[in-house]
């Protein structure tokens, strides 16, 4: 830990002594990890001897995942005292708060346990190999004291080591401070016997700590993403932390990721890193959630910038904080070198299908997902793909067309890379966050144009989206991959142990038109058994205006459909670059995806 950073600390704690206000402290322990429990314990010491009563509450969500959680489902145990060790009296006032009557006492000590056996969950976790906490599961808050110095001391398991982005109490082991609860709560901690790798990068100091076995080499793993983060660095213009952790855990059945203020936690399958496909997608993974330091973590919509730990933070901009965020973590793989551009254009392919097939494109804007995340997006209904749009996917491709559209708008002397940083330095963390309407506005500025329209149209409307003219910006072109058009049935299905079920009907589909619907249980194709690969290929055999019968279980009853086969609405696509393309198109494309002869001819 720098020592102005302690210094900070320090003063902090002697300001909220004149003030008069409580001293707060957290100890975390873990004794018997093969029961799930973590054991923690609140002291509040000088409290406002005015107050009758004292509020603790659990945050109902986390960062990074904007739906209401269960979390105070995991307390018990909970008892609290006062500085002569005599229990005061408490009531639950509502699912997630705590009410303590204070009886004059001016120190109180809260007392309880957490049920965590959620690891890959990125919430908290205990067992008797790790633990990991984000703070927001494990620790309480009182909303009065909510932005006073934290300290917190571990009590670790055994031989256990414990590594977080807090910073260290100096001569203390295990005891580290926090500026106040938000920043205390987006430090997660990884606690066990993982693996620590120290790193510089832009003078910056940086660890990998791997929790886990795996196939990784880890000089390499730090080489590439020593490198990912110079790449960000010099988008943005610098590291905004002093120090940064990238917690990393393996274990089968892992994967994703969660930013953090100054960390990331990131999950992956044991043995991924030979792969070049399975490593080049867990660097960009590594991409994502570190933009994410900059694009959420700081720079904030306006429901995000000071949160609301009890309720829904309703937000229209999820668009930008995931969208955007997702089509930089892949550009930013090409500049760094790790992704070639037809690896890219590929990608660029796939979003293309995969936009034009889902109907729920066409029926909810941008600006209605974000704000219906926390009832609709992370709940993965059924009917999500024919009547929801998708703020990560979507809100990829928005982000774009409208890079392309700046680009042909300033004739390349401008792009969405100057807006993310316009942004960044006009909406500072903690000054309000910003809106739809101000990110449109930098967009504008940028541009020197008039964008109403284009936000009109596919952030707060549905139409869709300009693909052929958004790829015509760079000199690009989209192609049918394979003229000859296979029937579809338009239904998805997964192999579950011996039954084969429907996972997504897609709207508008012969399967759809027919009847089918999720989680029916396909038996058997014009009388014959299938699985998912045999009712791919049979389908495959026959033509448009087929007719097939489905056997299928639904709800324990025996059924047929009739179907009548038809081609896709959508066809696999290629994309290639323009026979001759304009002077403009080669210097847009080559600085969209900073080639390195571009990079030359800029000099």
């Amino acid at each position: 830990m720098k020592l102005f950073v302690l210094l900070s600390f320090v003063t902090l704690l002697s300001f909220s002594a004149m003030a008069n206000v409580p001293t707060v402290s957290y100890t975390l322990g873990m004794s018997k990890p093969a029961t799930h429990l973590f054991e923690v314990e609140i002291l509040l010491d000088g409290i406002d001897v005015n107050g009758s009563w004292l509020e603790l509450s659990l945050p109902v969500w986390r960062t990074g995942r904007y739906m209401i959680l269960d979390l105070a489902s995991g307390i018990v145990e909970f008892d609290v005292f006062d500085g002569t060790d005599k229990n005061l009296r408490w009531m639950k006032t509502d699912k997630s708060t705590w009410t303590i009557e204070l009886n004059g006492a001016t120190k109180v000590r809260a007392r309880y346990k957490v049920f965590a056996n959620e690891l890959n969950l990125r919430t908290r976790g205990l067992n008797d190999e790790r633990a990991f906490v984000d703070g927001t599961a494990v620790f309480m808050y009182t909303e009065k004291y909510r932005w006073q110095p934290i300290t917190l001391t571990v009590v670790p398991f055994g031989n256990w080591h414990v590594t977080t982005g807090l910073d260290s109490v100096i001569n203390e082991r295990n005891k580290f401070i926090a500026t106040n609860y938000d920043y205390f709560a987006d430090c997660p901690l990884e606690i066990g016997n993982q693996k620590d790798f120290s790193f510089t990068v832009e003078g910056k100091e940086h660890v990998l700590s791997i929790a886990g076995k795996g196939n990784y080499d880890a000089e390499k793993m730090i080489a590439d993403i020593s490198k990912i983060v110079k790449t960000h660095a010099e988008f943005w213009g610098g590291l905004p932390y002093e120090r940064f952790v990238f917690l990393l855990a393996l274990s089968p059945g892992n994967g994703g990721g969660t930013e953090h203020i100054n960390s990331c936690a990131i999950g992956a399958r044991p043995f991924i890193f030979k792969n070049p496909d399975s490593y080049g997608s867990f660097l960009g993974l590594v991409s994502h959630e570190f933009f994410h330091t900059w694009n959420v973590k700081r720079l904030r919509p306006v429901a995000l910038d000071k949160y609301d730990w009890t309720k829904e933070n309703y937000t229209k901009e999820l668009w930008i904080a995931e969208g955007t965020t997702s089509y930089y973590d892949d550009v930013l793989l090409v500049r760094s070198g790790f992704m070639v551009e037809s690896q890219y254009l590929d990608k660029v392919s796939s979003a293309i299908e995969s936009d034009r097939g889902r109907p729920g494109n066409l029926k909810q804007s941008l600006s209605e997902c974000g704000f219906d995340a926390w009832i609709k997006y992370w709940k993965n209904t059924k009917q999500a793909t024919n009547f929801e749009t998708d703020y990560y996917s979507r809100g990829t491709a928005v982000s774009f067309i409208l890079d392309m559209t700046i680009r042909q708008k300033t004739k390349n002397k401008h792009s969405l890379d100057d807006v993310m940083r316009t942004m960044y330095r006009r909406f500072p963390l903690g000054k309000g966050g910003y809106t739809n309407s101000d990110f449109q506005n930098a967009c504008q500025e940028v541009a020197d144009t008039s964008l109403q329209q284009f936000f009109d149209d596919y952030v707060n409307g549905t139409k869709p989206l300009p693909w052929n003219e958004g790829l015509a910006v760079a000199g690009l072109e989209l192609q049918e991959k394979s003229p000859d058009k296979k029937p579809w049935l338009g239904l998805f299905t997964n192999d579950d142990g011996d039954k084969t079920k429907v996972s997504r009907v897609i709207a508008g589909s012969p399967a759809y038109e027919a009847g089918l619907d999720i989680d029916d249980e396909i038996l058997a194709l014009n009388g014959y058994q299938v699985r998912s690969g045999s009712l791919s290929s049979r389908i495959a055999e026959m033509k448009a205006g087929d007719k097939v019968e489905l056997t299928v279980f639904r709800e324990e009853r025996l059924r047929e459909f009739e179907i009548t086969l038809q081609n896709p609405a959508v066809t696999l696509q290629r994309i290639m670059k323009v026979e001759k393309p304009t002077p403009l198109q080669k210097k847009i494309y080559g600085f969209w995806l900073s080639i390195p002869t571009q990079k030359k001819e800029k000099k």
